[in-house]
């Protein structure tokens, strides 16, 4: 076999590769890690419900603060376009995914962003940025109102005009700072700090924040211990006014011992007055009281008499029907004359009545001859139930 001539060995593999083969690798294996990252849900946070229904329905919230959380959210999702889109249509359903998929059907390679923008024409307000402007400037600090409160308003305002476009963020720090100067109270206690410190620069919102958190929180604690020193004082001055007062009265001596003892028995002698008063009336009373009992025993009394004059009438009649000795022989005048005879509840009489008796006797001998024959009926009645039942 003839002999391979011997000489300079060629160009090494590596040595054919150059620097620009090795550049065009890795941009080809970075798009494929950006294009296939195998985690782009971990520690997603999904957006709330929005449907642009008025009212807000429950558990959604206003366009307002729901497009606030998407555009920061859009600024820190670190996802491909696709699936940006994909989470920002996931929130939407009703009016708002409808004016979406109108957006899609017009336009066929829209961004996420577009999604926001449609959604703000459609749902958002509908000032132009000249006129938010105006607001934002004519916005000032109501009496009593805090001022990160006030600060918190302005804020709203500007995020509408940065939506708008009538702004620049660069711009945004000196336009808060210009109008919070112009806008708020000029003896705002926090306004006034802020003016003299670090000779009137304009802080940025960072600073700003934190320098007016301090001073209100530094005004509260003010107005707190002054409250403190307040009640301390005024109790300190009540209870001198309690010493002073029992050291008054310590010192004051009596005028005499028989106007004291004067003073002391008035009192008593008025309340033995009004004792004796209650004690007569009360006696009043009683004797109306027994008044009214005595009227009521004599009415029972001649209730008594009137049923045995009748009981004594019915028993004469039986006797006399029972014998055959009928009332033939006496005149109807006769025989009508012990049924009309009446006895009179005054004097006890027969012939004349209460109202037309000239002998009335006095009451407590009336009430004894009523009371006589009731006690004789009782007797009898007593003696007939001795005997037995039949």
């Amino acid at each position: 076999l003839p002999s391979v001539p011997r000489g300079d060995p060629g160009p090494s593999l590596l040595a054919m590769i150059g620097p620009e083969f090795i550049v065009a690798i890795g941009d080809l294996l970075a798009k494929c890690q950006r294009t296939n990252h195998p985690h782009t849900n971990f520690g997603y946070r999904r957006l709330r419900n929005f449907s642009g229904n008025v009212p807000t329905p429950a558990g959604e919230e206003t366009f307002e603060e729901w497009v606030e959380q998407a555009m920061q959210a859009l600024d820190e999702w670190d996802v491909p376009e696709a699936q940006k889109k994909h989470r920002l249509t996931e929130s939407l359903k009703g009016p708002a995914s409808e004016a979406v998929r109108n957006l899609k059907l017009s336009k066929q390679d829209c961004t996420a962003l577009d999604y926001l923008n449609i959604l703000q024409e459609v749902f958002g307000r509908t000032e132009k940025a000249a006129e938010l402007m105006y607001q934002y400037e004519h916005t000032y600090q109501r009496k009593d109102e805090k001022m990160t409160e006030y600060m918190r308003r302005l804020d709203k305002i500007l995020h509408q005009i940065l939506i708008k476009k009538g702004a620049e963020p660069a711009t945004i720090d000196k336009i808060r700072m210009q109008q919070i100067l112009r806008g708020a109270q000029p003896l705002d206690p926090v306004m006034l700090q802020l003016k003299t410190r670090e000779g009137n620069r304009e802080l940025k919102y960072l600073e700003r924040i934190p320098a007016v958190r301090e001073e209100e929180a530094l005004l509260d604690e003010k107005s707190l211990r002054g409250e403190k020193e307040y009640l301390l004082t005024e109790a300190d001055s009540l209870d001198a006014y309690r010493s002073e007062v029992d050291r008054q009265e310590q010192l004051v001596v009596p005028i005499s011992t028989e106007s004291a003892a004067e003073e002391s028995t008035i009192p008593a002698y008025s309340e033995i007055q009004k004792t004796v008063k209650k004690v007569q009336e009360a006696q009043v009373e009683l004797e109306q009281a027994h008044t009214d009992l005595c009227r009521v025993i004599l009415k029972v009394a001649e209730t008594q008499t009137d049923m045995q004059m009748f009981l004594t009438d019915m028993r004469t009649t039986g006797v006399a029907v029972a014998s055959g000795q009928g009332p033939s022989n006496e005149s109807p005048g006769a025989s009508a004359a012990p049924s009309s005879k009446k006895r009179c509840f005054s004097c006890g009489e027969m012939g004349n009545f209460r109202t037309q008796c000239k002998n009335q006797r006095p009451e407590g001998k009336r009430v004894e001859e009523f009371l006589k024959p009731l006690e004789g009926l009782l007797s009898t009645a007593q003696a007939g139930n001795a005997r037995g039942p039949k």
